[in-house]
């Protein structure tokens, strides 16, 4: 009997498919699922491994037939027949029926006993006979198009026309978020400049296009979806792709006859460290066992994913902008591009090359094309591949990262350096930076300039003859390198560096000062932190406080949970560094994403979002919460504490934290373990039933924090990942507004005091309309602190009350947003 393989993205979709077939075969075929990837995390997709598995498993001697449902389920099929033999290729068929119809008619005419030539001939009948019933006459007109490299004639597909507004071109980064637009819908899509095209999935494939800004270029697209996978792109478009278009650093200074292009401002002199980053000894080997390499190369994948995921969140709160945090994200997206996974599957099932070979292999083939290329910020990115490419290197290899290692104060000097490299540097240590390659927009120039570094970068072959210990100058706002200055330059570039360091404690004088209104009212700037080690750095950049220390980095990333002397250990230092002010402590939002691989695992939701997350998952571990609140209730014994808890949603799961805390204050005193008679716990508002609720809550919470992204997500029913909306757009949306508003008035009146934390705080325009409808504090980030309250200090109360509430009478957030520009811009400088 011809077995049947059924691949789709979704489990869901397949179990509604067998419901099917049970009532319409009673000698059922082998029919074998593939579908999903295994991971509760992320389980939309599909799998080489698991339809090797699924074809080997329903082979019983009269071959297989292979339906897959869409987009990479054809990759991941292809790859998996790759992985078989000779021999048994002979007997497997992937088919190109449509997906349900497909399989119901291949498993009724297997389970007939029909052969694989009928069963094809069968399935493949399919598209004329319902052409017929519908009375279309050319069936070709509404067939797939499977070929992701060319886009099909116009008159077979949706498609859009607009010009590019970016300054830069659809470079890396808009061409990553065209690709993540894309991610919620199953339509082909393809972008064409001219006579070139780029699957629009593909962010190696766009980005090698090299389209600058104002060149027509067009989105066609075919499927069910197409329609709606094009309108999100114009929205997307209009937004200038996500795009922030920033001023040309290169015209502010010029290029030396010995230099480079000014890359972050300031100057340096001192001795150089050369940085020479090594790639992974690569032996290459023929191997037999190509399923193996695919295993381990997908671990290695995984395993990368993991760290970037953690360098994306561990720089969204402690840099400039989102900007440096979107380089992890760029190159999580370059993991799963198929312009390189399937050149390194291709490498590993046809030319039997081990994984860590195939991958470098790929790496380096994609590096020479991006080389090749004739727009210099493009051409750039080859930056981006090398330093993902390592990552998975070292991983497959169990080789340690050593990023730029300075033993005493230097100019580090390097041909160029990744996000990776930039990430961890001590700025302690780093006096300067001078690259070779690179530019204005580069990653030195970028992380250069939040981490306050002075770089050049661009400066060719000037640095190649020198030696670790040579002495030179630079001055980054001009782009000037001096090699082995005089005794006259070395005087000027002291100056300079003065100069520079008086700039930088002026800007940390006024930021240490507090944030009070022209019209004198003070609201309270302070700092989020993920860990013990940011608190140092955020109350030296002037914080009036510790907003909130997250606590999950205790829980994450180990092999069991951690202890009460543990936990009582961190919360005490972390106290202990804000020399009496109160600190305010998160309760662990774990569940959803952050999966505790030392808990027993239960059934979680399909939808992350709506799993037990934050209170829910602690009250739901008790003893786990329970070792938390006794930690907590010491460290409250010798320093000023709040707690504050996530994701509450209803009053009854307040009353019993409070249960908690009665019963660890018990268990403590039953010790003769010193703990506060009483400490003050407040709520996170941020799920919209705690925004109905705001009022009860309000009686029992001793404060609220206003949690904007996640409130955000839930009211505006969007998701960060994949909706081209975002915290830009629904962050200044009138009902967001209105929901901020409520629960201020009805905090005022409980007498508590509430504040505002999220991306909505990086938003200086929204800083604005919440000042002027009443907030006690802000949490920022660390960098933002300053552009804040100097924000702050500019306001008069009253009219941004006025336009708060102008503002909240709009219809949408692009009304919001167009009030306040027309407003605010000449008088406030936002």
């Amino acid at each position: 009997m011809v077995g049947i393989v059924l691949v789709s993205h979704s489990i869901l979709l397949v179990e509604g498919i067998q419901a099917i077939l049970g009532q319409m075969t009673q000698d059922a075929p082998p029919v074998v699922v593939a579908a999903g990837t295994g991971d509760d995390e992320n389980p939309i997709g599909t799998d080489p491994i698991k339809i090797l598995h699924a074809i080997k498993k329903a082979e019983q001697g009269d071959g297989v037939i292979v339906l897959m449902d869409f987009g990479s389920a054809l990759i991941s099929a292809e790859a998996a027949f790759d992985l078989l033999s000779e021999r048994e290729q002979h007997n497997v068929f992937l088919s190109p029926a449509p997906f349900v119809e497909g399989a119901l008619a291949a498993t009724v005419q297997a389970s007939l006993g029909a052969g694989v030539t009928t069963i094809l001939e069968e399935v493949g009948a399919i598209n004329r006979t319902k052409a017929k019933r519908l009375g279309v006459e050319d069936v070709g007109l509404y067939a797939a198009t499977r070929n992701t490299d060319i886009p099909p004639a116009r008159d077979r597909s949706e498609e859009i026309s607009l010009i590019v507004p970016n300054q830069l071109g659809l470079h890396a980064r808009p061409a990553a978020r065209v690709a993540g637009t894309l991610g919620g819908y199953i339509a082909e899509v393809w972008l064409i400049r001219g006579a070139d095209s780029a699957n629009a999935r593909s962010l190696n494939q766009m980005t090698m296009l090299t389209v600058q800004k104002g060149e027509s270029i067009q989105f066609r697209a075919v499927g069910a979806d197409a329609k709606d996978a094009l309108s999100a792109l114009l929205a997307l478009a209009s937004e200038n792709f996500g795009d922030v278009d920033k001023p040309d650093f290169r015209l502010q200074g010029k290029n030396m006859l010995e230099g480079g292009i000014a890359a972050a401002p300031g100057s340096a002199l001192g001795p150089i460290v050369w940085y020479r980053p090594e790639f992974p000894k690569i032996e290459r080997k023929i191997v037999a066992d190509a399923e193996n390499q695919m295993v381990r190369l997908a671990e290695a994948i995984a395993m990368a994913r993991i760290e970037l995921s953690e360098l994306e969140h561990m720089t969204s709160g402690n840099v400039d902008s989102a900007e440096e945090a979107e380089f992890f994200a760029l190159h999580s997206m370059l993991l799963d591009d198929p312009y390189i996974t399937c050149s390194a599957h291709d490498f590993i099932t046809k030319s039997r090359y081990n994984a860590e070979s195939a991958w470098a292999e790929t790496i380096e083939k994609t590096m020479e094309r991006y080389r090749t290329l004739q727009n210099e910020y493009v051409r750039g990115r080859a930056a981006d591949v090398l330093d993902v490419g390592t990552r998975v290197l070292r991983a497959l290899t169990e080789e340690e990262f050593r990023g730029p290692q300075l033993d005493e104060p230097a100019i580090l000097v390097a041909t160029d350096l990744g996000p990776s490299d930039m990430v961890n540097l001590d700025k302690n240590m780093v006096l300067g930076i001078v690259t070779q390659e690179g530019g204005a927009t580069s990653h030195v120039a970028v992380f250069a300039r939040a981490l306050k570094i002075p770089a050049v970068a661009g400066v060719k072959t000037l640095i190649r003859p020198l030696l670790d210990g040579d002495i030179i100058g630079l001055n980054g706002s001009t782009g000037e390198v001096w090699i082995s200055p005089d005794s006259r330059q070395r005087r000027a570039l002291e100056m300079l560096r003065a100069q520079w360091d008086d700039h930088l404690q002026d800007v940390r004088s006024k930021a240490v000062e507090p944030a009070v209104t022209r019209d004198g009212k003070s609201v309270r700037v302070e700092v989020n932190v993920k860990s013990v080690d940011s608190i140092a750095d955020a109350i030296q950049a002037g914080a009036d406080g510790i907003g909130i220390l997250r606590t999950e980095y205790l829980y994450l990333n180990r092999d069991s949970e951690p202890s009460e002397e543990e936990q009582y250990a961190a919360y005490s230092k972390a106290a202990a560094l804000l020399n009496g002010e109160p600190l305010v402590i998160s309760t662990a939002d774990l569940g959803g994403e952050n999966i505790l691989p030392y808990l027993d695992k239960t059934s979680t939701e399909r939808n992350v979002c709506f799993d037990k997350r934050g209170v829910r998952f602690s009250l739901a571990h008790r003893n786990l919460f329970l070792l938390q609140i006794k930690a907590l209730l010491r460290t409250a014994a010798e320093y000023p504490i709040k707690i504050l808890l996530p994701m509450v949603s209803q009053l009854t799961e307040l009353r019993e934290v409070y249960g908690v805390i009665n019963e660890a204050r018990a268990m403590l005193k039953k010790t003769s373990i010193p703990c506060v008679a009483n400490i003050e716990v407040g709520v996170v508002i941020e799920v919209p039933s705690s925004v109905f609720l705001a009022d009860q809550l309000a009686r029992e919470a001793d404060f609220f924090v206003l949690g904007g992204d996640d409130l955000a997500r839930y009211v505006m029913v969007y998701d960060t990942k994949n909706s081209v909306l975002g915290t830009e757009y629904t962050e200044l949306h009138p009902a967001i507004l209105r929901i901020v508003r409520d629960i201020i008035r009805i905090a005022h009146e409980a007498d508590i005091p509430v504040s505002v934390g999220g991306d909505i705080t990086s938003n200086l325009q929204a800083v604005f309309v919440l000042v002027g409808l009443g907030i006690d504090s802000l949490a920022v980030s660390a960098a933002s602190l300053e552009q804040t309250k100097d924000l702050i200090r500019t306001i008069v109360t009253s009219e941004a009350k006025e336009l708060a509430l102008e503002a909240m009478e709009l219809p949408d957030a692009n009304s919001v947003k167009s009030l306040i520009a027309m407003h605010c811009c000449t008088l406030y400088e936002i």
